[in-house]
């Protein structure tokens, strides 16, 4: 006679807890199973890049090893770059303590009316230069050198920056057509010595 479908089964309680025990230790194994298998698998042979930074030094100055003693100076030197520019552009200038140039790097380059960087970008070039300061550069194609609400507030910002680093911001220039505007001419960069961060 066999059980008809819907007719419960009565299982003694001593079967069901070897069958429950039976299936956990199924399970465990069959795990256990899993993970010996990804511990014992063969890792395929993959490409891993390997990144290398490397300062090159391709000659002792392009410009010369004179100081940079006035704005004016350094806006000779950057001028070229920047006055042919149909786009806001921002150059640093990495120096050494004599203020003789190490290195200069175009280092963002925006729209029409601005140009968004990173302070890091900034700093990056100063600290892989070994520079004791930065001047720092950027043109307006509209030919006016008038400094915006944002120059001023990026100008405050890369003082705060260098002056944790311990690499100075010694001027930020804003090269137009026919002039310049330089923060330090104009009183808007301190030039004391910041005091003791840490």
């Amino acid at each position: 006679m066999g059980v008809s479908r819907g007719t419960p089964v009565f299982v003694p309680m001593e079967v069901r807890l070897r069958l429950m025990k039976k299936e956990v230790d199924m399970r465990k194994s069959s795990k256990r199973k899993e993970l010996e298998a990804m511990v014992n698998k063969s890792i395929t042979n993959q490409p891993v890049g390997i990144i290398q930074l490397k300062m090159v030094r391709e000659s002792r100055s392009l410009y010369g090893t004179a100081p940079f003693t006035s704005p004016e100076r350094a806006v000779e030197l950057v001028k070229p770059l920047l006055i042919t520019a149909d786009r806001e552009m921002v150059i640093v200038m990495s120096l050494t303590t004599k203020m003789e140039a190490l290195a200069v790097e175009i280092v963002a380059v925006g729209g029409l009316d601005t140009c968004c960087f990173d302070t890091r970008n900034i700093f990056k070039h100063s600290l892989l230069n070994n520079a004791a300061c930065i001047l720092c550069f950027h043109n307006h194609p509209s030919g006016d050198p008038t400094p915006s609400k944002e120059d001023v507030q990026i100008t405050k910002q890369l003082k705060q920056v260098g002056d944790i680093l311990g690499i100075r911001l010694v001027d930020h220039i804003i090269i137009g057509e026919e002039s310049y505007f330089s923060f330090k001419e104009h009183g808007e960069l301190d030039d004391k010595p910041p005091e003791n961060i840490a």
